[in-house]
């Protein structure tokens, strides 16, 4: 009878099957305790996630990772109020997080005394099967729900390219926001820190923007007459109608740290493309500003945001429109900050138009490939089986500007090696493979020396090259493509407008 009794009910709690016995089968609530304890052969125990009042998560086998199972299980979560459901709302909001900005999303602090840690939440959901840790092309080791990785397991390159263009706007959208506070003066000018390879802390927290601040609003004048500086905190959710569900984490995250000693007074600022009432209203009340590209920058570059992230997503697929970068630099490039992000993404997507112009074979974006001491990404992998390997660096920076030598030295060192050895675990036997740098910027003079020893040296192996200046403007130039040259020459070779 039991487990035909779940099977109807569905996936959930063991309160609730317990409860539905004595509400419609005329148990008594011990009774209805010991059936459920005893359990049966078809009815499964979720474990590793624990939920109050030692209640366990129950499924009929036939129902597992089934739409009613997701269902069930994501109520039960949300239900409970906790840290758990706070990790699963910021997940279900974002679709997939790099793993150093789940630290941030996810509610959780890095490490607290009497709080669960951002990574212990983590464990525990990978291990109950909620959530999967997965390597994605560009991203690196990235957190989704399991329910989204079983749905895209052949599709993982385009999860990846979704997910890589609404963080390239956020880059684009945190850097605008950074220069804001500081032509208001609202920040000290040089301590701004942005997520990147590493999460900016205030007090046992990762955010997504900090900054220390000397407003009188947020300043504390201490007994010796000295001042104590507060703080500007912001995260970015770059997504159209963000939930109180998907805000939840960030309002956590706020409330807690009102409760730490020592930590400064903070103005806390939220960024969405928009908000549902709930959300907002919520927001508000707890003293957040729930701020949108609109209300900062207007609507015009509001709509760039939008339009930025559909045109990645399709420049990732391969349907490039150089017009449309043309049109993005214009409406976003009036943001102080964004023109960088934007450039070195763009760079990318335009180095892999121009190569599939040009020659035949598959071109993929930002391919991992694995060598025997490790993986190395390659910005744009073209590989045509036995007539061409062609593995282009792509450093869209610029113009004018030098490559960062260390960058050149990991590029020679490290990525050519593991990529060769990928190569020939796929069992190579064309041509010496092509490893391209291509840049908008230039090489320093250390960087020209390093680059041609290493050439010289591995002659007989590869071939290595740099593409830059006039010979970026040549091979462009080859494509036969008006619009994509006056995207280069506009925003990526300037000298040549002269």
């Amino acid at each position: 009878m039991l487990a035909d009794t779940l099977k109807t009910l569905g996936p959930c709690l063991s309160t609730d099957l317990r409860d539905h016995l004595v509400a419609h089968h005329g148990l008594s609530p011990a009774a209805a305790r010991q059936r459920v304890s005893r359990g049966a052969p078809q009815i499964k125990r979720l474990a590793h996630l624990p939920f109050a009042r030692r209640a366990r998560f129950l499924y009929h086998q036939d129902d597992y990772a089934s739409p009613r199972y997701w269902e069930g299980l994501y109520a039960a979560i949300f239900a409970t109020n906790g840290p758990y459901a706070r990790a699963l709302g910021a997940i279900q909001a974002r679709g997939v997080v790099p793993f150093g900005h789940f630290l941030g999303a996810c509610g959780s602090p890095i490490a607290q005394k009497k709080q669960l840690s951002a990574r212990t939440v983590l464990d525990r959901m990978v291990a109950a099967n909620v959530l999967v840790e997965q390597a994605l092309p560009g991203l690196g080791p990235c957190v989704m729900t399991k329910n989204t990785y079983e749905r895209h397991q052949q599709s993982l390159d385009e999860l990846a390219a979704a997910a890589r263009s609404r963080l390239i706007a956020e880059s684009v959208l945190l850097d605008s926001v950074r220069e804001w506070l500081r032509r208001l003066a609202m920040v000290s000018f040089n301590t701004v820190r942005t997520r990147g390879a590493e999460m900016p802390r205030v007090g046992t927290f990762a955010w997504d923007l900090t900054a220390p601040s000397y407003l009188t609003s947020v300043l504390t004048r201490l007994k010796d007459k000295g001042v104590k500086p507060g703080w500007v905190v912001c995260d970015v959710l770059l997504i159209e109608n963000a939930q109180l569900e998907h805000v939840e984490p960030f309002l956590h995250k706020v409330r807690s740290l009102g409760a730490l000693k020592n930590i400064g007074r903070t103005m806390f600022i939220l960024l969405a493309q928009g908000y549902d009432a709930e959300a907002f209203k919520t927001l508000r009340s707890a003293g957040i500003m729930p701020a949108t590209p609109k209300s900062l920058f207007g609507e015009d570059v509001a709509d760039g945001f939008r339009e930025l992230i559909q045109t990645l997503n399709e420049a990732a697929k391969g349907l490039v429109d150089p017009e449309k970068f043309d049109q993005l630099f214009s409406k976003l490039g009036k943001l102080e900050g964004a023109v960088g992000n934007m450039r070195g993404a763009f760079f990318e997507l335009l180095v892999a138009e121009v190569v599939r112009k040009t020659a035949a074979g598959q071109v993929k974006l930002n391919k991992i490939c694995t060598g025997a001491d490790g993986n190395a990404e390659v910005d744009v992998y073209h590989l045509n089986e036995g007539i061409t390997a062609q593995m282009i660096e792509c450093k869209g920076i610029a113009p004018g500007t030098l490559v960062d030598d260390e960058e050149v030295g990991l590029w020679l060192t490290r990525r050519i090696t593991r990529v060769r050895h990928h190569l020939q675990n796929l069992g190579w036997s064309g041509p010496r493979p092509r490893f391209e740098l291509w840049t908008s910027g230039s090489l320093s003079a250390q960087a020209r020396e390093r680059v041609e020893k290493t050439r010289l040296a591995n002659a007989n192996k590869c071939e290595i090259v740099v593409v830059e200046g006039d010979t970026l403007r040549t091979v462009v130039k080859a494509v036969n493509d008006a619009s994509l040259l006056k995207t280069f020459e506009h925003h990526f070779l300037p000298q040549a407008a002269a």
